[in-house]
């Protein structure tokens, strides 16, 4: 018998338990919407090397270039990334002052080679700079070359004719 009245006391108690309210959790402060987009990340790579060159080849610069006559038009800026993966770097091209053009990669790793090229028209003469720029659009690295007029060759003095006998 006292088995039976504990039971029943048992289960006249468990509704009275189930229905006591249950106090809400503390609502958490509304996001402003500038809380809701983070802030992107500073770059935490860097440029291992950068450098204009004539060409690259087999992922290689084959030369290094500070100085183009206008003779020739093409050039070409290499850089090596370190510790960027994942991340979308910009080649910026300026001549005087004014950008010339922008080109942007996606990194794909912790060790990253890219170039990119500019054809040059002969009259843009002067110091040409480019910058490596991360996704934040701070400079990482900043080159320059002198774009130059070439010297016209020198020709060689014509034969005399010998005298007449």
């Amino acid at each position: 018998m006292r088995t039976a009245l504990f039971v029943s006391m048992l289960t006249l108690t468990l509704p009275a338990f189930a229905a006591e309210p249950v106090a809400p959790a503390p609502a958490a402060p509304a996001a402003s919407p500038a809380a809701a987009q983070p802030a992107p990340a500073p770059a935490a790579g860097t440029v291992a090397r950068a450098q204009f060159t004539s060409a690259v080849q087999n992922h290689e610069p084959v030369d290094k270039v500070s100085t183009l006559t206008n003779d020739q038009t093409h050039i070409v800026f290499f850089t090596e990334l370190k510790d960027l993966a994942n991340q979308k770097v910009t080649h910026r091209w300026e001549y005087n002052g004014k950008v010339m053009s922008e080109i942007s990669f996606d990194v794909g790793g912790d060790r990253w080679r890219v170039f990119s090229s500019k054809t040059l028209d002969p009259s843009w003469t002067g110091e040409w700079k480019v910058s490596v720029l991360d996704g934040n659009g701070s400079t990482l690295s900043a080159n320059t070359f002198t774009y130059e007029t070439a010297k016209p060759a020198i020709a060689a003095p014509a034969a005399t004719p010998a005298p007449k006998p």
